[in-house]
């Protein structure tokens, strides 16, 4: 903790974290297509090592949420709630407005369907589906503190292993092998509706697991590591074989299989260690601020980008998705830096 009364490694993180789901967007189009191109791999590549980025948001707010230490209460959790339901309600009526209003009507001049209006403002553009998610988790929240502590370590370490079999391993199993037989259609019918056990896990594991690692040392580091890197390896890999075995544009990048738990629990016990001492960085403070809003504007800048870049007729994933990167980290940082500016604006972001 330092002076500033911030924890610098979590800071480090959630710049990690909003950088990610940014390079996750940069490139996601090029995996789909050409199956086992330079463009496929590239993309691949870089979709692959940033699949941390919403799993690391959750455990953050774990981290945080679930302290002993904070603050906890009701009028507390509803400010966040609300928060986060305000922040949900602007960005799906801008972004209702630029690509249903601006970009069907007055672009392409085409005839407004009031029900897919409605549609695009409950569901919200497609990386807005995060903000549902952290409300739900915010929800339970007042359950989680009152068994998530030191008291109860080995049965929160009892929820973690139960989540990790049922919640990770045994469903990815079942969600690759549908692809080659339906015997896993009938071994998901026990698993998913005979067994039931779909209330131990979920999302609610990284928030867990956030708290957890942020309070213990683990040990066996680097097994961590390793298995860090064989996550990194079967999303990579895992991806090509099935979407080459299939002929279908198929992945391993979902936030609740194993390998993307291993990739992102390896991160958060590598910044941890490495930055647990750190003293305040300006730079990182001031992105880790901007975070919330980078994650909400930055889809329109890809959007452009990519636009442009079909404009101009370039199809190199190596060159396109660095630059779309960069540029919307850039803007999406310089734009979140001027809304918190504004006394109005800065309240959704």
């Amino acid at each position: 903790m330092t002076k500033s009364n911030r924890i610098v490694y979590l800071d480090v993180l959630r710049v990690i974290a909003c950088f990610s789901v940014i390079m996750v967007h940069s490139c996601a189009q090029y995996f789909v297509k050409d199956i086992g191109s330079f463009n496929f791999w590239v993309g691949n590549i870089f979709d692959g090592l940033a699949r941390i980025g919403v799993p690391l948001f959750i455990m953050i707010s774990g981290a945080l949420m679930l302290d002993k230490n904070y603050q906890f209460s009701t009028q507390k959790l509803i400010k966040h709630i609300i928060k986060m339901i305000a922040f949900f309600a602007f960005w799906s009526v801008f972004y209702c407005f630029m690509f249903k209003i601006v970009g069907s009507i007055i672009i392409k001049h085409e005839s407004i369907d009031i029900i897919n209006i409605i549609g695009s403002l409950i569901k919200g553009h497609y990386h807005l589906w995060f903000v549902y998610l952290i409300i739900g988790l915010y929800l339970i929240v007042p359950l989680l503190r009152l068994w998530v502590n030191d008291t109860n370590k080995k049965y929160v370490e009892y929820f973690i292993i139960l989540s990790i079999i049922f919640t990770y391993i045994i469903p990815q199993i079942i969600s690759i092998g549908s692809n080659y037989s339906n015997l896993f259609e009938y071994i998901n019918d026990i698993i998913e509706n005979n067994l039931s056990l779909k209330y131990v896990g979920g999302f609610a594991t990284y928030f867990i697991l956030g708290w957890y690692i942020n309070n213990y040392e683990l040990k066996n580091k680097r097994i961590i590591y390793i298995l860090g890197l064989f996550g990194v390896l079967i999303t990579i890999m895992g991806t090509y074989i099935l979407s080459i075995t299939t002929g279908k544009a198929l992945n391993m990048y979902e936030n609740l299989y194993i390998n993307v738990l291993f990739q992102t629990v390896a991160v958060f016990v590598i910044i941890k260690d490495k930055f647990k001492n750190m003293h305040t960085n300006n730079i990182i403070n001031s992105i880790s601020k901007c975070s919330l809003g980078m994650y909400a504007i930055h889809a329109l800048i890809v959007t452009i980008m990519y636009r442009i870049i079909e404009k101009v007729n370039i199809d190199f994933a190596l060159i396109n998705i660095p630059v779309v990167f960069i540029v919307s980290v850039v803007f999406a940082y310089l734009i979140s830096f001027i809304l918190s500016k504004i006394p109005v604006l800065k309240k959704v972001v």
